[in-house]
């Protein structure tokens, strides 16, 4: 077949108008696609950090209780927010203290990995969504910061580690 000069270069311009259009088309859904992974991802830390905050700061709440508070291995199996991990984590440390030494235990909380603590709560200081640590920081007392492991278990977030708990030393916020 011969194509006179005209006629070839309007397919060629045709071919090339679809090309570009079916291109288009798939530059707009890949953002589109980013754009929802982006939403996703940012509901998941969400849903992190607040798993983290609900239950540090029911802890506080509990410890705020002074005579009526639930001692920590008690309160901490009883929390539906904290991995069976943490819970048995949390039993062996504070059994294996009280062995070491049966008046005293431990010298500090295992969970805020000091003796004291901000009385007031916890907001949320910044995440790590690579790592799933998040760090609070104390509403009236700003510089006492705590890194909380958060761990997927059955669809849902749950503290993982937190204080001396399932936190490496390098992960730890110092005091």
């Amino acid at each position: 077949m011969f194509y006179s000069g005209k006629t070839f270069v309007k397919q060629i311009i045709l071919v090339l108008a679809i090309f570009l259009n079916a291109s288009c088309e798939q530059v707009a859904e890949t953002k589109t696609i980013r754009k929802a992974d982006a939403a996703k991802a940012k509901d998941q830390a969400n849903g992190a950090a607040d798993v983290a905050l609900k239950f540090i700061n029911a802890y506080v709440n509990n410890c705020n209780k002074m005579k009526e508070s639930v001692g920590v291995v008690e309160w901490v199996q009883s929390n539906n927010l904290a991995t069976n991990r943490f819970k048995s984590e949390v039993k062996s440390i504070v059994d294996q203290a009280y062995k070491l030494d049966p008046e005293m235990g431990l010298d500090a909380d295992p969970i805020f990995d000091a003796q004291d603590y901000p009385d007031q709560g916890f907001v949320l200081d910044s995440l790590d969504g690579k790592t799933n640590y998040v760090v609070v920081k104390g509403k009236d007392w700003p510089d006492f910061k705590l890194a909380i492991k958060v761990a997927p278990e059955n669809n849902n977030w749950m503290v993982d580690g937190c204080g001396i708990i399932n936190v490496p030393t390098d992960k730890r916020i110092a005091r």
